[in-house]
């Protein structure tokens, strides 16, 4: 009998993962919808809120975006071998004894399905705050969040139901014991049983995929790209086709804007039951609607935003055309502030949180931005309101908001409570893009070679940027295209005549607004942004 068990301990094993991962697939499009939580999304959370920023942060530099993607992978596997084990654990300890209770093989995996659904509803989600059955994540709302143990049952039910494909617990002389209930009986309810699961797990995720699409399809398009570049005042340079991508890119495509966030899953907001709250240290709390604060004075303004995590030279920075409301305007609304007022917080519908000095908040160019690029805001991108405070690295502007609250200290936000900087005033910097090739030949374009790229310092504008051909021993300066905005990064270019062949250490950097020139001195990302000049390495061949 050992040997038998050790023999089939493995298929088992498969039966239950396979199975699992068709669960998992379900709950995930119930997730997308907004009807259930996700249990390696809580998991996974949980586990990025405790390991140290340094063991994080080298994620996000390298993978971007596609860390969280990558990292929602590997706990579902995770999760999808737990069920493998659950399997085999069950098969193990408690399959001979309940099937002695003469029940159908589909009755007594659904019990089997017990155990993970206690097991991510009192232990996975509780560890990342979300609650018993996921009840308080942050992207439940009260009129639906009660349903969540009963769709987290009906995953598992449908665990049970892929898993009766490849797996029959009745052993066969427990299943002979059972001549008090007729196979054709035990048949029938089978049919019954998978009938009602199946029907009940199409309907589910048919309203999981209806969720999806909350708002007008106006309201959730992706966006199109930036607005066409004016190059009438530009020097001559920047109309060259070489770097016509970088002139291009100026202001950047909707799609194509860096993203960077602590959620997994971008929440899709539902306007019927979203709103914007003002409160805290303001004489009138109010609540918004979006045609609300749309219906306030509005503003548009051209911000460059970059990552705190970007490295010198990276590509986690972006510029586009912002619409939206200022704040000061918004605070106003609700009766303006109380003198003890120092910060005001932003809050998120998935749980982030971050906070500015008032004085910050109250400038003119700090908005809550409802368009991007001239289109609705993305989804991707914050959907329906988020900020966008100039100056300061992306992590301060935060996304889909539902609370602004004025307060009265320092606030520590998500970021701030992991080491990260509170200040996050943006590094000044150089960007290197053009040219594309590491390598380029003088016997082309009459032996002139164009160096191009951008150069941002933040709210403080940008005066010169300067190219050194020689490792830095002598700097010769760039030409500039006109920011469209101080808030901005400025296009540069460098035209290079005839160089000698060989082998070059190209180092750029900017002076900013108030005449300071970026430091040479090297940092990482962690705690307060990258610092350094820029440097690529070029081949110029004959």
């Amino acid at each position: 009998m050992i040997k038998l068990r050790r023999s089939h301990v493995f298929s088992i094993f498969t039966a239950g993962f396979l199975a699992g991962a068709v669960a998992l697939g379900f709950n995930f499009i119930l997730r997308l919808g907004g009807i259930a939580a996700f249990p390696p999304e809580s998991a996974l959370s949980a586990f990025l809120r405790v390991i140290p920023a340094s063991i994080e942060e080298p994620a996000v530099e390298q993978l971007g975006e596609l860390a969280g993607e990558l990292g929602l992978v590997i706990a579902t596997l995770i999760a999808a071998v737990v069920y493998g084990v659950i399997a085999v654990v069950f098969d193990a300890l408690a399959a001979r004894r309940i099937a002695s209770m003469k029940l159908g093989r589909m009755e007594i995996l659904l019990i089997s399905g017990i155990i993970p659904w206690l097991l991510f509803g009192l232990v996975v989600f509780p560890l990342d705050g979300d609650s018993i059955f996921g009840i308080a994540a942050p992207f439940a709302t009260g009129a639906g969040a009660w349903t969540f143990p009963f769709t987290l049952l009906l995953a598992q039910a449908v665990y049970a139901w892929a898993l009766s494909a490849r797996y029959d617990p009745r052993l066969p002389a427990v299943a002979a014991a059972q001549g008090a209930a007729p196979q054709q009986d035990v048949a029938r309810r089978e049919f019954i049983e998978k009938g009602a699961i199946g029907v009940l797990a199409v309907l589910a995720a048919l309203v999981g995929l209806t969720s999806l699409f909350p708002t007008a399809p106006s309201q959730l398009q992706p966006g199109g790209g930036g607005q066409p570049v004016d190059l009438q005042d530009a020097p001559a340079i920047f109309s060259d086709p070489r770097i016509a991508n970088v002139v291009d890119y100026e202001i950047t495509p909707n799609q194509d804007f860096y993203r960077v966030a602590v959620d997994i899953i971008d929440p899709a907001v539902n306007l019927d039951n979203w709103s914007l709250m003002v409160d805290g240290l303001v004489n009138t709390p109010k609540q918004y609607s979006l045609q609300d604060v749309k219906n306030l004075q509005g503003t548009s303004q051209y911000t460059t935003f970059e990552c705190v995590s970007n490295t010198v030279n990276g590509s986690l920075a972006s510029n586009a055309k912002w619409g939206g409301v200022k704040i000061k305007d918004i605070l106003a609304d609700a009766g303006g502030v109380q003198p003890s007022a120092k910060y005001v917080a932003f809050h998120s519908v998935e749980g982030y949180s971050v906070g500015i000095p008032i004085e910050k908040a109250m400038m003119d160019d700090s908005i809550v931005a409802y368009s991007m690029n001239d289109q609705p805001l993305p989804v991707k991108h914050g959907f329906p309101l988020r900020g966008v405070i100039p100056g300061l690295y992306g992590m301060m502007s935060a996304k889909w908001l539902d609370k602004i609250s004025v307060v009265g200290s320092v606030y520590v936000g998500f970021w701030q409570s992991r080491g990260w900087t509170s200040d996050a005033t943006v590094n000044t910097g150089t960007f290197i893009v053009a040219p594309e090739s590491s390598q380029v030949s003088v016997s082309q374009n009459n032996g002139s070679i164009i160096l191009a790229g951008y150069a941002f310092a933040g709210d403080r504008g940008v005066s010169k940027v300067e190219v050194s051909l020689d490792n830095g021993r002598t700097w010769q300066q760039a030409q500039l295209k006109k920011p469209l905005s101080n808030l901005t990064w400025a296009v540069w270019a460098f035209e290079w005549v005839s160089p000698a062949p060989g082998n070059y250490n190209i180092i750029a950097r900017t002076t900013d607004g108030t005449g300071q020139v970026q430091t040479a001195t090297a940092a990482p990302p962690f705690p307060g942004g990258a610092t350094g000049y820029a440097a690529v390495s070029l081949q110029v061949t004959s």
